[in-house]
C-alpha cells in the first residue's frame, strides 16, 4: 500500500526543519493558495523569508499572520527578532510586549523583551523582563546574561557579578560573560578603592 502524502503544511514544516528554505516556502505558498487565512502558514512563510534575508517580505507576512491571529506568540517573537535585526529595538520591544500579553507564560517572549529593553537603555524594564523569563525557565542563558548586563548598566554591580557568575556556571564557554564579569569586578575594585 503506498504511503499517504503528508499535507502541504506538514511537508513545509519538515523541509523547514531540514534547512530547505526554498522547498519549505514552496509548500507554504501552495498551502496558502487554498488556505489564505491560515495564520500559522503565514507566520511560517514569513519566518522562511526572514531566515533567507528577505526582510520586506518577512515583515508583510508576519504582520499578516498577526492580523489573522493576534495571539500567535511565536509570530510576535519572530517579528520582534526581525526588528532587532533591522536595528529597531523600540519596535522589537513593542512586539515582545505583545507576545507577553498574548502568553505571559512564554519564557522566550520575556527573555527577548529583556534583550530589547536593554538595547533601548531601559535597564530596569530589562531586569524585570529577564526575571520573569528566569522564573519561568531558570536555565535560559540569554535571559541570565541579559539580566547581568542590565544590572551592571543600572549600577547594581554586586548583583551583576553574581548574575555573570551564574551565567558562567551554567555555560562556562559563554563568549561574552567572562570579559563582562572581569569588567564588573574591576569597576567594583575601583569603586571600593
Amino acid at each position: 500500500m503506498p504511503a499517504v502524502e503528508p499535507p502541504l503544511l506538514e511537508a513545509g514544516i519538515e523541509r523547514h526543519r531540514m534547512g530547505d528554505l526554498e522547498g519549505a516556502a514552496r509548500c507554504y505558498q501552495r498551502f496558502l493558495q487554498s488556505n489564505p487565512d491560515h495564520a500559522g502558514a503565514c507566520h511560517l512563510l514569513g519566518l522562511v523569508h526572514a531566515q533567507a534575508g528577505e526582510r520586506a517580505n518577512a515583515l508583510v507576512l508576519l504582520n499578516r499572520a498577526l492580523a489573522l491571529d493576534p495571539y500567535l506568540v511565536e509570530a510576535h517573537c519572530d517579528l520582534g527578532d526581525l526588528h532587532v535585526k533591522l536595528d529597531d529595538p523600540e519596535q522589537a520591544a513593542a512586539c515582545f510586549r505583545c507576545a507577553t500579553t498574548a502568553d505571559a507564560g512564554s519564557a522566550r517572549a520575556w527573555s527577548r523583551l529583556g534583550i530589547a529593553e536593554q538595547m533601548c537603555g531601559n535597564h530596569e524594564r530589562a531586569i524585570a523582563a529577564c526575571q520573569c523569563a528566569l522564573a519561568l525557565e531558570p536555565g535560559r542563558i540569554d535571559a541570565r546574561y541579559t539580566l547581568a548586563c542590565a544590572l551592571r548598566d543600572a549600577g547594581q554591580l554586586d548583583a551583576a557579578v553574581a548574575a555573570f557568575r551564574e551565567t558562567l556556571d551554567r555555560n562556562p564557554r559563554h563568549p561574552e560573560a567572562r570579559p563582562a564579569l572581569a569588567e564588573c569586578l574591576a569597576r567594583l575594585q575601583t569603586r571600593e578603592a
